[in-house]
């Protein structure tokens, strides 16, 4: 768990039987361990269930995440310390100048990134030399620091397919 969900910063849900929630509470020192977890052995169900007993217990804390990195987005945009323009995002990723980047999910945008000068060559998904930009811009960011969250469609504060908080 040292290895898995500190590095990430993602939550650590713990799923066994009731008995075993407060001893592992009090020996576990992992400040991303969710304060509820779901009470069941979790050998007895589909990889499905698991998921959605999950996302059950991550989803307020997801959606509240969420609301909160828009309203800072918003904030952002208005000082002009934020955008959603895709050729100035990413130049300002490859300059390592994204503190955080909303993508929005299932949508792709075919082309590439320069990553020595941010420019952006759009393109189609058919030419095998080409990838999806909102996924190359979410890799960039990370690797330069910052955080990356996939926001469904409803969500997203944007038409563009992403949104990004500049660090400076």
């Amino acid at each position: 768990m040292k290895l898995h969900s500190r590095p990430a910063g993602i939550p650590l849900i713990l799923a066994a039987l009731g008995q075993y929630h407060a001893p592992f509470r009090k020996i576990s020192h992992n400040p991303f361990l969710t304060l509820k977890g779901i009470e069941l052995d979790a050998t007895f169900l589909a990889l499905d269930q698991l998921s959605q007993r999950a996302w059950e217990v991550v989803e307020p804390e997801f959606r509240s995440r969420l609301s909160q990195l828009t309203d800072e987005f918003e904030e952002a945009r208005s000082k002009g310390v934020g955008g959603d323009d895709l050729a100035t995002v990413a130049q300002a990723a490859v300059e390592g100048r994204v503190g955080s980047l909303l993508v929005e999910a299932e949508r792709e945008i075919p082309g590439q990134v320069n990553k020595e000068t941010g420019q952006v060559t759009f393109s189609s998904l058919e030419d095998p030399q080409v990838d999806d930009l909102l996924d190359d811009l979410a890799e960039l960011v990370l690797k330069k620091g910052g955080k990356v969250v996939v926001v469904p469609v409803a969500n997203m504060p944007t038409t563009t397919g992403l949104a990004a908080v500049f660090r400076f």
